[in-house]
């Protein structure tokens, strides 16, 4: 599964109108709603791995709002070969291929958007300029800047022919989250009035889990004023050895795309923006240009890039144990503490009818059997993953 091409933008320029907090003041910097301009956003990545392309399209939102999406659109990429592919709605606001294409070399792409309010936005011809292998993505044990001690993901990316010149990067990482404790017994509720509790066997598995999580940051380099097309060693993910994702075993996917200089600049700009802490900076980065172009509109604008791009990508995987030697692996997610109650207890009851909390074990007392119960989240990993597992999961 790759990565849409702008999923920072949805998560930093869709924030047109935000409230700030200036560095230093007691009190937030309010802007006014009066301001604020509704601006279609468009994520278009079409990349040369062959699987069902998407389209993403929202609308700039104020903060504290939920995302507004673009539902309804028209939305379809053509090639001058002659082939029309259409993209569907599968969800508000995400526009799927309906056939599995990828980009090909020397073949030119075209975006056309027709929103649902009369509205067209343009983008391309464009087309795969330049073709460089990622050669190897590895984890190795480092330093961070401000003196954390953990695992650095590096990629090295390579083009023999000496064109490629703009790189990207992103990720996809997966990771085991194994419950602190895996009774072979659940409580549960048989009556509510009276209130009863019994104890049964367990019926299915939630001790085992994986969980997967999509890069956010924005990863570019350069190969320009150099010897030759070689991006050695960048840093695409560092992980502290307190991360929890290492706790047990880890996997990340690293895609590396070629990009035009278009594509580069915009993104350095969006870079720019996104590292702003406060409306009174000395840079300004203003609004951020891209490539898709407003026909026939009302004045709306549009904030996106139409990208057409080779990929390559890498999946390594790595443990704890692989980097530091010490037995003092990552804590749980989150605090489990322990809780002892007999069976007729009302607070067992409430816990255990809330969903808050599950069964963990039993305590002997000379009096009664104690209860052991602790928050659910340490016992079912299906809080935070699935226990299907990846097609791709190497033990």
């Amino acid at each position: 599964m790759m990565l849409g091409s702008l999923k920072c933008i949805r998560g930093i320029l869709t924030l047109m109108v935000a409230v700030f907090c200036v560095d230093g003041c007691t009190e937030p910097f309010d802007a006014p709603e009066e301001d604020f301009e509704e601006i279609l956003v468009i994520d278009a990545l079409i990349t040369s791995e062959e699987k069902r392309q998407e389209i993403h399209i929202s609308n700039t939102f104020l903060f504290g709002s939920t995302l507004q999406t673009e539902n309804g659109a028209v939305v379809s990429i053509s090639d001058d070969t002659g082939n029309n592919f259409v993209f569907s709605e599968t969800e508000p606001g995400t526009y799927v291929s309906d056939v599995i294409f990828g980009a090909q070399p020397g073949v030119s792409y075209s975006l056309s958007v027709n929103t649902s309010n009369g509205n067209s936005f343009r983008a391309g011809p464009l087309s795969i300029s330049q073709d460089a292998v990622l050669e190897s993505v590895r984890g190795v044990r480092s330093t961070s800047e401000n003196g954390q001690e953990g695992v650095a993901i590096l990629a090295t990316g390579f083009d023999a022919e000496g064109e490629a010149v703009f790189y990207r990067y992103d990720y996809e990482e997966t990771f085991q989250v194994v419950s602190v404790a895996n009774p072979s017994f659940d409580l549960v509720v048989v009556s509510e009035t009276p209130p009863i509790l019994e104890r049964v066997p367990k019926t299915r598995e939630e001790s085992v889990c994986y969980r997967t999580q999509l890069s956010n940051e924005i990863s570019i380099a350069t190969s320009e004023n150099l010897s030759e097309s070689r991006v050695q060693d960048f840093q695409v993910r560092f992980l502290p050895k307190t991360a929890f994702e290492l706790r047990s075993r880890y996997s990340i996917l690293v895609n590396q795309y070629v990009q035009s200089q278009t594509a580069q600049t915009f993104y350095e700009d969006l870079r720019d923006f996104s590292n702003i802490r406060t409306v009174f900076a000395q840079t300004q980065p203003g609004f951020i240009k891209g490539n898709i172009l407003a026909e026939n509109t009302n004045g709306t604008r549009v904030l996106g890039l139409f990208e057409v791009a080779q990929v390559s990508s890498q999946r390594i995987f790595l443990e704890y144990d692989d980097f530091f030697s010490e037995n003092d692996p990552p804590e749980f997610i989150r605090d489990c503490p322990t809780e002892q109650y007999p069976l007729s207890s009302p607070i067992l009851f409430e816990l255990i009818k809330s969903g808050t909390h599950k069964y963990r074990g039993e305590e002997p007392t000379p009096s009664a059997i104690l209860y052991i119960v602790s928050p659910r989240g340490c016992i079912d990993c299906t809080v935070y993953g699935t226990t299907e597992i990846p097609d791709f999961w190497e033990d």
